[in-house]
């Protein structure tokens, strides 16, 4: 079975950038432009990694990585917060932090190989 990747950015153009980057190696992509209802997105798909941007028109990746952290059932879900704010590596230090991280613009190596990191952690 095929590890799925949920991928939330209000950026079409970014979420396009990592469908491209990320659909060669054969994972399944669920991609999301909007935050709102994130948790409900998150399970009804099930993912196997999450990549989340910070800051979305509806909604913050921080907040929303928070209440995974916090949830019983999806804790174990990986996420991979990514933003072009200088702050980023402060969300590492937070409580219900991140797995990591990926600044924007993001390294497309970096990414993948943070990609495969998280997913051959499960």
């Amino acid at each position: 079975m095929n590890k799925k990747i949920l991928i939330f950015d209000d950026d079409q153009q970014v979420l396009n950038a990592l469908s491209d980057v990320l659909d060669y190696a054969d994972w399944d992509l669920v991609l999301v432009s909007r935050g709102l209802h994130a948790l409900e997105v998150i399970e009804k798909e099930q993912p196997n990694l999450i990549l989340m941007d910070i800051l979305m028109g509806d909604s913050d990746g921080r907040v929303i990585c928070k209440n995974i952290k916090t949830n019983a059932a999806l804790r174990h879900i990986p996420v991979i917060l990514i933003s072009g704010s200088p702050e980023l590596a402060d969300t590492l230090k937070q409580e219900h932090a991140p797995d990591d991280i990926v600044a924007k613009p993001f390294n497309i190596g970096d990414l993948v190989d943070k990609v495969y990191f998280q997913l051959e952690l499960q």
